[in-house]
């Protein structure tokens, strides 16, 4: 079979597996609403293509913004298809404010040609399995990470789950009570090793500390394509 055969043959896969999802969602809202299939199907996707739309808008004004912030009245640099497309999808599909800016943001990155970042499409699928808690505890890892005072080495523990997402402190840094780390912060800590932008340490002799973490060189190259050029102490 040819490539193009089988391209065809995937899009046709792709589709009836779209279409299949949309008569089951409508189906649900008919029984829920007591409407007709075919009225409940056009509300489901009025609706969501109404939110892609608006999430789109929102990306663009944002983006806009950030490029004036810059002093640019428009990108600086063109931007591969296959960034571009999966970044613009992924924002249209975000309703959380703190993670419509952080969308913007990488656009306005990527698009200006004075911020050094490489345009990985992995990036794209790391950021959609972030939660902005996951993104607010990698923030404050990557800044902590940067601090002159902070000397990373064979000795240093990296940073206990405790005190996060408020701060990353070592567990020598400590208040008159050591904090138990919470559990959406494991939970969020634990989605970022899956994602290889932290990594849990590891002591002198090799043994793993699942109480503390480090970040990894993706996760400090994921941050400076996700980070405000005014905060750049952000990026570890």
């Amino acid at each position: 079979m040819s490539e193009e055969a089988k391209a065809v043959q995937e899009v046709a896969k792709t589709t009836d597996t779209a279409i299949r999802a949309v008569e089951k969602m409508g189906k649900f809202i008919a029984n829920v609403a007591g409407v007709p299939i075919a009225t409940a199907v056009g509300i489901f996707e009025d609706k969501l293509s109404y939110m892609r739309w608006e999430n789109q808008l929102n990306l663009i004004d944002k983006a806009n913004e950030k490029l004036a912030e810059r002093g640019l009245c428009s990108p600086t640099r063109v931007l591969p298809l296959q960034f571009t497309v999966p970044l613009v999808e992924a924002a249209s599909l975000e309703d959380d404010d703190y993670l419509q800016d952080l969308w913007a943001t990488v656009l306005v990155n990527a698009a200006d040609e004075t911020v050094d970042v490489q345009h990985r499409r992995a990036f794209i699928s790391i950021l959609e399995d972030m939660t902005s808690l996951d993104v607010k505890i990698l923030k404050v890892i990557g800044a902590a990470t940067r601090n002159p005072a902070y000397q990373l080495n064979v000795l240093s523990p990296g940073f206990y789950q405790g005190y996060l997402p408020e701060r990353a402190a070592e567990l020598d840094d400590f208040d008159n009570e050591v904090p138990t780390p919470k559990k959406e912060v494991r939970i969020a800590v634990g989605n970022l090793q899956r994602l290889n932008v932290l990594s849990i340490s590891q002591s002198v002799d090799g043994v793993l500390d699942p109480n503390h973490v480090r970040i990894t060189a993706l996760g400090k190259e994921l941050l400076r394509l996700c980070s405000d050029r005014h905060n750049e102490s952000e990026i570890g």
